[in-house]
């Protein structure tokens, strides 16, 4: 699963909005080297396992040692830390930013592990200022120096051990750029005095909070061990520190308290439920490349996991405050804010259980910095407000893969949690509080995997580096045996005898030089580079079975004949018409169909584009990194299309519908009420939405629109194209592009007029426009709209934060104006009365779907000798009112699609 091999592939020409058209596809020596390369790239990925089958083993991973999760790495703020117990109540409040030394814990909770000592009850010399900035701290606060590094600050911990031994020594600082990296510390202990030079601009290795100094021996202070006190100190100073000192915090843990891990280091502080139980509390969405998560879970070897999550959902109180113009905030020094405002601002240690469910999605990467490309989808959870809850998902992972979280519903902004970028919110900050992950795997249910099975059958197998390698015994038989059974499964029809014999003959040379292993790599790479794998070579003219399975697996799979067609095939069955029926219901029926549902749809409506533009965050500012709502149009669209297939829904759906599908982000974006959570559901729609049908969904709307405004022309030329099937011509090469005014001066549609007054672009344009036009009540992200916005002039001036963080600026612009005459002369106010003329002529909606599937099943463009089969088709179909599954059946029933 997951075999990425699509970047080193060479790209196939599109004609008519296909890459599928024969045609199109031109063939170098350049070409044929990549697909060698790529072939032999997949087939080492398919020996890429350890030899000996992996043992599952179930590990918990605490997000309180999740450095990145809460302490930096672009997180700027937007999360906190807590050491909530397992059972404790929230319903009040509880802190998320006190570590370990809790002055308001309840009687009777765990106390953290060790002897805590606070900077708040040491020994202090100098002017030390009392600080909350950094989230990593132990107590209500932590001291900060004034840099200078002269000695005239210093600080002593002292604390009364429970009993004479030897003690790990710990020390809290945060960690960050610019802290010293010379910090003195001395430690006075049984046998004298150990001076120490620890660089605090490191991170703290423990739970993200403490350093250990080292272990020391401490004994009673007087001659009577057993009534007198074990006490231990320790110094810091910032003489010659090399940059601000942190004073925080110093524990002191026996190592009889110490579980040791299978490291053997005795560090790892896992015995108390305190620590075990705490959670990380997110209060943003993720955006690329950070992506908060697990990063100390590392998949050790590509396989089937079980993954559980255990997290709540919580709010953080948000309370107002006056900012002095004056002032400048640490991350922006040149930065005035404004003094006449309120600015919204979290109080950090005030969380309390949240008001209702946050859905969550979860991803995997083995890229600490992920890009989208490197980001898998693995499922999605709801964590809920009453009590903490675990979720399982299972998903195949790469080897080195983490795991990925992302708060959907959350903003994701891109700059630190500062005054000015807080989003003012009713009644508390959102977010997610996240407790462990736990992965259980690899889970192996045959061994070896299906990839070496395939190759190599049931040779034996031994392990060189990171691959494994077949140990033939009798190489040029087994080399035989393989290769027939490999090529009639890639070439999906029986193989002639001349064709196997010039691969074996190949294999049999390479065997004089090569290892088995080797040499059967070089030759299934040569097979999969040949035109008999790459190309679907059937004869002209009538399809025999095999071809016929192939085309059809194709079409309705997206891969090769499965077994029971090519069983078929075999006996000469499949073209019976009856059985051809049946198996086409079949593969409709089957999971695979959502592969054919998404890459048809990605080429017809253009939804592999939906990620070439971002709405422009001056203009659009609530859509700044809003990724769940750009899955949900792409799902939207999806589901929409299966739906229609699975109940035969008429054509006439392409244009207009009483329903579509939505999950919450998308009904909100709908102005949808009353639909709560990621999972998507059919939604029925008032007769006064302008939603339902493709037409109008999101996604569509989207790809035709370029981020920062809408364009009639190019929304009409793409449902001319695309939805009628009556594509314009191209412009003329000496006319400019008619380019929108988003300083709000003019109107497109003011533009659009002076255009039309040269005579060469009136007879286009009086087809393209009506439906632009009739789309322009709907933004770049297809919500709806009365008015244009602006940057420059406008009715009245928007201010504020957006999902980014972005202070932004616009206008309210002009009114839109959706009207416009058809080119038969009928006018329509808005897109509801342009769907009803649409639907005049539902013939030619059905014939545009069929032309379009024609396309994409057989790879040739439907041309005008064709006109006759496809108004058969239509005719077949018209008493379903032109279901979609009866049109798809008529499709593969038709001549068109059983002759080549």
């Amino acid at each position: 699963p997951y075999l990425k091999i699509a970047d080193q592939l060479p790209l196939d020409g599109e004609v008519h909005g296909f890459a599928k058209v024969g045609t199109a596809l031109d063939v170098s020596h350049v070409q044929v080297d990549a697909y060698l390369d790529a072939a032999e790239f997949a087939l080492r990925r398919a020996l890429e396992f350890p030899a000996e089958k992996p043992r599952s083993t179930t590990k918990r991973y605490y997000a309180r040692e999740e450095g990145r999760m809460w302490a930096g790495g672009g997180n700027g703020g937007w999360a906190r830390f807590s050491l909530a117990l397992e059972g404790l109540d929230i319903n009040e409040e509880y802190s998320f930013n006190k570590r370990g030394f809790d002055t308001a814990r309840k009687a009777g909770e765990v106390q953290a592990v060790g002897t805590i000592v606070d900077d708040a009850v040491a020994e202090r010399t100098g002017p030390w200022r009392k600080s909350t900035r950094r989230s990593n701290h132990v107590g209500a606060h932590y001291l900060a120096d004034d840099n200078k590094n002269t000695g005239a600050y210093a600080i002593t911990w002292k604390a009364m051990l429970p009993k004479p031994g030897t003690y790990e020594v710990r020390v809290s600082f945060g960690g960050g750029e610019g802290l010293a990296r010379t910090a003195p510390y001395q430690v006075r202990h049984a046998k004298g005095e150990t001076g120490l030079t620890i660089d605090q601009s490191q991170k703290p290795t423990l739970q993200g909070l403490w350093y250990p100094l080292g272990h020391f021996t401490f004994g009673a202070s007087g001659t009577d061990p057993k009534t007198e006190p074990v006490v231990a100190e320790v110094s810091l100073s910032n003489k010659n520190a090399g940059g601000w000192v942190i004073a925080d915090a110093v524990q002191f843990v026996h190592l009889d308290d110490l579980n040791e891990n299978k490291d053997g280091n005795a560090s790892r502080d896992q015995t108390t439920p305190y620590l075990q139980d705490a959670s990380t509390a997110i209060f943003r969405g993720a955006y690329t490349p950070f992506y908060y998560g697990f990063e100390k879970f590392k998949a050790p070897v590509r396989g089937n996991y079980k993954l559980r999550l255990k997290a709540r959902s919580v709010l953080r109180q948000t309370d107002y405050v006056d900012w002095e113009g004056e002032k400048k905030p640490r991350h922006y020094p040149n930065l005035v804010l404004d003094a006449t405002r309120r600015y919204p601002t979290p109080v950090n240690d005030r969380i309390f259980a949240g008001k209702r469910s946050e859905p969550v999605k979860v991803y995997s990467s083995t890229l600490s910095e992920p890009n989208t490309q490197s980001m898998l989808p693995i499922g999605m959870f709801e964590a809920p407000p009453e009590a903490p809850e675990v979720s399982e998902l299972e998903a195949f992972l790469e080897k080195g893969a983490m795991v990925k979280l992302d708060c959907m519903r959350l903003p994701s902004p891109m700059v630190p949690a500062m005054p000015h970028t807080i989003q003012p919110t009713d009644g508390g900050y959102p977010g997610v509080a996240f407790h462990w992950l736990e992965a259980e795997g690899p889970i192996v249910k045959q061994w070896p995997p299906a990839s070496y099975r395939t190759l190599f059958g049931d040779i034996p197998l031994k392990q060189a580096g990171r691959h494994v390698e077949a140990v033939s015994e009798q190489p040029i038989k087994d080399a035989g045996k393989l290769l027939a059974a490999f090529m009639e499964q890639v070439y999906r029809r029986p193989v002639a005898e001349a064709e196997f014999d010039r691969f074996y003959q190949y294999a049999k040379q390479l065997l004089k030089e090569e290892d088995f292993t080797e040499a059967m790599i070089a030759t299934y790479s040569a097979v999969l580079a040949s035109p008999e794998f790459l190309f679907h070579c059937g004869q002209p003219g009538e399809l025999d079975d095999f071809a016929l399975a192939e085309r059809l697996s194709f079409f309705l799979g997206e891969s090769m004949p499965d077994e029971q067609l090519r069983a078929l095939a075999r006996q000469g069955k499949l073209r019976e018409s009856k059985t051809l029926r049946a198996e086409v219901d079949r593969l409709l029926d089957k999971p695979e169909a959502k592969r054919f549902v998404k890459e048809f749809l990605n080429s017809w409506l253009k939804l592999d584009e939906i990620n070439d533009t971002d709405p422009d965050r001056e203009l659009y500012p609530e859509y700044a990194g809003d990724w769940w709502l750009v899955n949900s149009m792409v799902q939207e669209s999806r589901l929409y299309f299966a739906d229609l297939i699975a109940g035969d829904r008429p054509a006439r759906n392409v244009i207009d519908a009483d329903y579509t599908f939505v999950d919450e982000r998308l009904a909100r974006h709908y102005g949808v009420p009353g639909v709560f959570g990621p999972s998507f559901r059919r939604q029925s729609l008032p007769e006064s939405s302008p939603y339902g049908g493709i037409l109008t969904q999101a996604a569509v709307l989207k790809v035709t629109a370029n981020g920062t405004v809408t364009s009639p022309v190019l929304r009409g030329v793409y449902v001319m194209e695309r939805l009628l099937g009556d594509p314009p011509s191209p412009p003329p090469p000496s006319v400019p592009a008619v380019e929108p005014d988003i300083r709000g001066a003019s109107t497109i549609r003011e533009l659009l007029k002076k255009h039309r007054a040269d005579a060469s672009c009136a007879s286009c344009h009086n087809k393209i426009d009506p439906p632009g036009f009739a789309l322009e009540s709907f933004d770049v992200m297809g919500r709806w709209r009365e008015n244009y916005r602006s940057l420059a002039q406008g009715s009245k001036r928007i201010e504020g934060v957006g999902r980014s963080g972005n202070e932004f600026v616009h206008y309210i612009g002009q009114e839109v104006d959706a009207s416009g005459v058809t080119p038969t002369g009928e006018h329509f106010d808005d897109i509801l009365q342009f769907k009803k003329l649409l639907l005049q002529d539902e013939d030619a909606v059905a014939r545009n779907l069929t032309e379009q599937l024609l396309v994409y099943a057989t790879g040739a463009p439907v041309g005008f000798a064709d006109r006759d089969e496809v108004s058969a088709i239509l005719e077949k179909s018209r008493a379903s009112a032109f279901g979609v599954r009866t049109i798809i059946h008529e499709v593969i029933q038709s001549p068109l699609f059983l002759r080549k």
